[in-house]
């Protein structure tokens, strides 16, 4: 089975490198005493991105183009809802 014309790995990979230096940007404005306020907006950014990046993830696991393996079955996608909701 190969991937769907839908599955496109390489936006995980750029949203990951995104956050990366999201997260650089703030040690490095840290370290600059720059404005906390400033700083808190690339956190919060940076939050979203990683939000961003979960629904890819999930949206790629759903469909199958991760491991080429559909959720099909209901105690798998109660598993990744409870992962993802941090449900215990």
């Amino acid at each position: 089975m190969g991937m769907k014309k839908n599955c496109d790995p390489k936006k995980i990979t750029v949203q990951l490198r995104r956050i990366e230096g999201q997260v650089r940007a703030v040690e490095r404005m840290y370290n600059e005493k720059r404005d906390i306020e400033e700083i808190v907006r690339v956190v919060k950014a940076a939050r979203s991105s990683l939000d961003s990046v979960t629904k890819l993830l999930v949206d790629d696991k759903v469909s199958g183009c991760y491991d080429g393996k559909k959720v099909v079955k209901k105690q798998e996608l109660s598993q990744l809802i409870k992962v993802l909701f941090d449900i215990t």
